[in-house]
């Protein structure tokens, strides 16, 4: 997970058959981590609460029960999505007819980039880094930005 913080990374508790998506659109206040490495932290914390308003993006980690939506019949939009701290870049996938405004202004859940490039503003240097898909937290990004023109 990136927070303002910096990168929170350890097991994230999803309940047993539930997608990553719709356990991060839940109504949970706070997500339970376990075996955590944070900036400027020498050593792995056993537990850690991260509050959900505090989730800028979140990298799924490998064989991750996603819980995404099927792909037919839907539009893929290049997209940058902006937040204190970075951007991502990447395709976004929303049914056909939808517009890319109309369906992320009003929206406060996550919602899904694949094939995306990660920007972190870090200090001292930046990172740049590819990533198959991340969840974009809607309610914490301040612009998105539609790059293909549809």
């Amino acid at each position: 997970m990136f927070t303002p913080a910096g990168w929170v990374i350890g097991t994230l508790h999803v309940p047993a058959g539930m997608g990553l998506l719709p356990f991060l659109n839940g109504d949970e206040a706070f997500f339970r981590m376990t075996n955590v490495s944070m900036p400027a932290q020498p050593e792995t914390i056993p537990f850690l609460a991260v509050q959900r308003k505090a989730v800028l993006i979140v990298v799924p980690g490998e064989d991750v029960m996603l819980g995404l939506d099927e792909d037919d019949g839907r539009t893929r939009h290049e997209v940058a999505c902006m937040f204190a701290g970075g951007l991502v870049m990447g395709t976004l996938s929303l049914p056909k007819g939808v517009r890319v405004s109309d369906e992320l202004m009003e929206s406060e859940e996550f919602f899904a980039i694949d094939d995306c490039t990660v920007g972190i503003d870090a200090s001292p240097d930046p990172v740049m880094e590819a990533e198959k898909l991340v969840f974009v937290h809607a309610a914490e990004i301040f612009g998105v930005a539609e790059l293909d023109g549809e």
